[in-house]
């Protein structure tokens, strides 16, 4: 459960075995009913979020792990770095993966924020848009309304909509070139079996280098390397190197956030052979440099 912070009636602490630590504010702005909530929440490995909905769209935002949200019938993993989407009075439910998870969630009443929210509000439902891959630059704008909402500052109603614009633009921006490669994500088959999951989890704690296929199918005690791959694939939804890479990117990119780890030292230290090689894969991944990601 949460409990009320002591001199800020909006702001919850949330007190939950399955939270390291986190809060929301409900209604955080009194001249903004339409920012309906926003928070951030740091969980363990394999947290379960109970079914809900929300009286308009959410956004959230995930910094560090994996996550598989459910809505209806449909499953969607939710990878570090991308945007999830869901709409008003839609029931969904989320859980964690094998590494803690850090969620940034903001939600909002499009029609009720001008225009361009009206706008924004329309292009999502005729394109359908669930997750959006490479928001990474949704993550400053998402703390930032929030530095606003506490801050106590002036004029903080004007500050939070012209974040808001900047949102509302990425937002269309990254949807539109998704559509444009107009690639579904695919319903996951969960939870995985157990030899997938002792490979994911063997991954998870080998990401200094490439692993050999081979490898990762004795780890499962698959006899056939091409077994193990096909079985893989169909309950993860990728190859296993291609999943592996995911998660050495995802490190990587967490470790940039340290002043004190140049690009060249992170590549090494996740199996890259060159800091060229890493920046590609980088950019191919989220969607920006890894000199862009660390200076934002």
């Amino acid at each position: 459960m949460y409990r009320i912070l002591p001199g800020l009636k909006f702001v919850k602490i949330f007190r939950e075995p399955q939270i390291i630590s986190g809060f929301i504010y409900e209604d955080p702005l009194e001249d903004l009913p339409a920012v309906t909530h926003c928070g951030e929440a740091l969980c363990v490995p394999g947290y379960r979020l109970a079914t809900h909905s929300h009286r308009g769209f959410e956004i959230a935002y995930l910094s560090r792990g994996e996550a598989v949200w459910r809505v209806g019938k449909e499953s969607t993993l939710h990878r570090m770095g991308d945007l999830f989407i869901t709409y008003p009075r839609e029931r969904h439910s989320g859980e964690g993966r094998a590494v803690e998870t850090h969620h940034l969630w903001i939600g909002l009443e499009l029609e009720k924020l001008g225009s361009e929210g009206r706008d924004l509000a329309r292009h999502l439902q005729q394109k359908k848009v669930r997750l959006l891959r490479g928001g990474a630059a949704a993550e400053p704008i998402l703390r930032a309304i929030v530095g606003q909402v506490v801050s106590g500052l002036p004029r903080k109603r004007e500050v939070v909509l012209a974040y808001l614009r900047v949102l509302f633009a990425l937002i269309e921006q990254q949807s539109r070139t998704a559509t444009e490669g107009k690639r579904k994500t695919k319903p996951l088959a969960l939870p995985h079996s157990y030899a997938i999951q002792k490979a994911v989890a063997y991954m998870e704690k080998h990401l200094d280098r490439r692993l050999p296929l081979a490898e990762l199918a004795a780890v499962t005690s698959l006899k056939q390397v091409s077994h193990f791959c096909t079985q893989f694939r169909r309950e993860v939804g990728m190859t296993p190197a291609a999943h592996h890479l995911q998660l050495r990117l995802n490190a990587a990119r967490t470790a940039l956030r340290q002043p004190t780890l140049d690009i060249t030292l992170v590549a090494l230290q996740f199996g890259f052979s060159s800091s060229q090689h890493f920046s590609t894969a980088f950019q191919r991944a989220f969607g920006l440099s890894p000199r862009a990601w660390k200076k934002s």
